[in-house]
């Protein structure tokens, strides 16, 4: 059982724990006329099977309540002692009140990314996440990586991703982008199916494990279905075909030694390139940036011409040096 769901049974065991106590304490004040404080007693002594003596005379009624106040409170005091001494075991305060610090965090966060999956795959798209500095939140099963993670200074749930609460937790409803990338194409399924109804507008990017699993994945709401077997493939084939290409690529991606990069930029409303065209912007002599496409809506133009015009709302595929990309992200907004 994951964390959140531990401390959650927790939480409603001392709820039902505490509940029981009023009802004894109520009890012995109604039926004994019993003071507050010596009903609390009373009912303390009972429930725990402590065994002291009476502290004031009990009448039938009395006798009658304490048997069925014994009978059902020591059950469910024994439970929640259980439960929470099972929690503690578990886990450790640090780490529970660490718990609760993110879920304030994540809570906090809006237009994010959530990663379901942190295997292989998923490290690597923590790392570049990290380090361009996106706000994100990783939802994972395994409690010594979550631990790892949460080291790391990550965000991270520990659960399963396809369970309503734990994307819920992550505040799936106010993210912008999710990553699937379970170890299993019908989990991602399900899980696509379920992102989907919790969040219409959500952009979903899922890793396909099977070579036929593209068509079901895309019927579940998926937007992009990517194979990391295919795509290797392909890279391994095209770097001995053509390595000079492959090589430039590898230069142009974010992460990499090169100062180069291959930067999609959108344009804000109030931009001062919105309403300009790429040679009234100046774009390659004032950034020093090739505009290699520019999408709108669904439709993307490939080398778009010097006069063509930049709207609110249009990405930039902007290919230079990394100091001239940030220039016109500043630019953009």
């Amino acid at each position: 059982m994951e964390l959140h769901t531990k401390l959650g049974a927790a939480i409603r065991m001392a709820w039902l724990a505490i509940a029981v106590l009023a009802f004894g304490t109520v009890g012995y004040v109604l039926i004994e006329h019993a003071p507050w404080m010596d009903a609390l007693y009373m009912t303390v002594i009972t429930v725990t099977t402590i065994g002291f003596r009476e502290i004031f005379p009990l009448s039938s009624g009395g006798r009658i309540f304490t048997m069925v106040l014994a009978l059902s409170g020591v059950g469910v005091m024994l439970y929640a002692v259980s439960v929470v001494a099972s929690l503690m075991v578990e886990t450790d305060i640090r780490r529970i009140l660490g718990f609760r610090k993110e879920h304030r965090m994540i809570d906090k966060l809006t237009r994010h990314i959530v990663l379901c999956g942190a295997g292989r795959t998923g490290q690597t798209v923590i790392d570049i996440l990290k380090a361009r500095s996106e706000p994100f939140v990783v939802i994972e099963r395994n409690a010594e990586q979550c631990r790892r993670l949460e080291q790391a200074g990550i965000l991270v749930i520990q659960g399963d991703a396809t369970e309503r609460q734990v994307l819920e937790a992550a505040g799936l409803a106010r993210a912008a982008t999710m990553i699937a990338s379970l170890a299993d194409d019908a989990h991602n399924v399900y899980m696509v199916l379920l992102a989907r109804r919790l969040n219409p507008g959500l952009k979903i990017i899922v890793r396909a494990v099977g070579d036929s699993s593209d068509e079901p994945l895309k019927l579940a709401g998926a937007d992009t279905v990517i194979n990391p077997y295919r795509t290797g493939a392909m890279r391994i084939a095209y770097t001995a075909l053509k390595p000079a290409v492959i090589d430039f690529l590898d230069a142009s991606l974010p992460g990499t030694n090169a100062d180069l990069e291959l930067a999609e930029i959108r344009i804000r409303p109030g931009s001062q390139l919105a309403g300009e065209t790429l040679a009234s912007a100046n774009v390659r002599q004032r950034f020093g940036l090739i505009v290699v496409a520019l999408r709108r809506g669904e439709k993307s133009l490939f080398n778009p011409p010097p006069d063509t015009a930049v709207e609110a709302g249009d990405v930039l595929v902007a290919l230079g040096p990394t100091h001239s990309v940030e220039k016109l992200e500043q630019a953009s907004v």
